[in-house]
């Protein structure tokens, strides 16, 4: 593809969406063949997944609106079509909602949650679920949920309106507007994001509980995204109007930016396992005691070298984050080993000694197929640059008139 091609999906033609749609659609569909407690399990492993990558977005999103660094001029346009996602995400959270109402399986006791089967709450069953009812149940889990997906949703959608309308109207004050409310909308996020992801993904073992849990999936979804925006930027570095604003400058904020999450998600992976080792309690230890046998602990070894070791190596050097080709390459591994330390954090909660390749891997793809096709629909719908950056980056101002 030459130059002055645009790198957006503006111009993908209907039947490029309905592809990805329909075959999202089947490969959901694959895990029923194993079982419905299987799909339950498998989809919301896809689903967790890629939720991560919309809410990465929309805390980066906040992010830029907050320091309005140049670094943002690119990739402004990647987050807010990623948090235009949060609508449709929450419609596909639905299935897993309706496993606390469903009526409970024969011989497997519960779909997900443990604690929504009123019969192993009791005080005689499990006196610490019993304790822990008034706040993990299913009617409080839904309000919850419904708390968090309004608030997400209605704040991206506000930024989001903000600086399209400056792009149109060119007032300052749109701008001054988004910094006044990012600003206490980054803390509502990060408050609300710990709460969510304690009720989606931590009371999956409820029996455990971690205080760093919420900010570890914070870091981690910011990770995943800058990764995301790394990869699309580069593989589109060579096409207008990415070519006329990818520069050394751009390279090094989103490589040093990648190094930065990087050292955040180790620092906190290990005060997490040393705060929980060291204390050793038996609440506490089995969270680890799970992961760290079996298939498991090759798992975790590979995250940890390939999470942290490496990519900290390589963007050390001042030539990767100069290279887009390099920068590709170490995002592009970022990206796959986020996938392998969400397989090491869900999966194990299931109490499964291994990963379905056919039912997991067939729901991620399907979740990342449905994702990719709203994504693509949406980054298409507006200029792939904003027009309202106070600093652009060199060779911006002729990528706009492109834009």
């Amino acid at each position: 593809m030459n130059r002055t091609e645009p790198a957006s999906g503006a111009g993908q033609s209907r039947s490029y969406y309905a592809a990805l749609l329909f075959a999202g659609v089947v490969a959901l569909l694959v895990p029923l063949l194993l079982g419905a407690r299987q799909f339950f399990q498998s989809y919301f492993f896809g689903w967790i997944f890629w939720f991560m990558l919309t809410l990465g977005c929309f805390g980066l999103t906040l992010l830029h609106h907050i320091v309005r660094g140049s670094w943002g001029l690119v990739v402004l346009r990647l987050f807010e079509a990623g948090n235009r996602t949060l609508p449709f995400m929450a419609v596909l959270f639905l299935p897993i909602a309706a496993t606390l109402f469903l009526p409970h399986p024969t011989g497997a006791e519960y779909w997900l949650y443990e604690w929504a089967n009123p019969e192993l709450v009791t005080a005689e069953a499990d006196p610490m679920l019993h304790h822990k009812a008034p706040y993990l149940n299913p009617t409080g889990w839904v309000v919850r949920s419904v708390i968090y997906f309004a608030l997400w949703i209605a704040m991206a959608a506000y930024l989001n309106r903000s600086s399209l309308r400056q792009d149109q109207t060119g007032d300052i004050e749109e701008q001054h507007k988004r910094t006044n409310f990012a600003a206490p909308g980054l803390v509502i996020f990060i408050i609300s994001m710990t709460f969510a992801v304690t009720d989606w993904v931590m009371s999956l073992e409820p029996h455990w509980f971690s205080t760093i849990y919420g900010f570890w999936f914070l870091v981690g979804g910011g990770l995943f995204t800058l990764a995301f925006v790394s990869v699309l930027t580069m593989a589109w570095s060579d096409r207008r109007p990415f070519s006329d604003v990818v520069n050394p400058g751009l390279m090094r904020d989103l490589g040093n930016l990648m190094f930065v999450f990087t050292m955040l998600w180790a620092y906190i992976s290990l005060s997490q396992f040393l705060i929980i080792w060291s204390a050793n309690l038996p609440e506490e230890v089995v969270y680890y005691q799970k992961r760290l046998d079996d298939n498991w602990r090759f798992l975790g070894a590979f995250n940890v070298a390939f999470q942290f070791f490496v990519p900290f190596l390589l963007l050390l050097s001042g030539r990767t984050k100069r290279t887009p080709r390099y920068l590709l390459l170490v995002a592009s591994l970022i990206l796959l080993v986020r996938l392998t330390d969400m397989v090491w954090i869900v999966i194990p909660a299931f109490h499964r000694e291994a990963l379905n390749l056919w039912t997991d891997l067939a729901a991620l793809a399907g979740m990342g197929a449905l994702w990719l096709a709203i994504f693509s629909f949406q980054l298409g719908k507006y200029p792939l640059l904003a027009r309202h950056e106070p600093r652009p980056a060199e060779g911006a101002q002729e990528a706009l008139e492109h834009a």
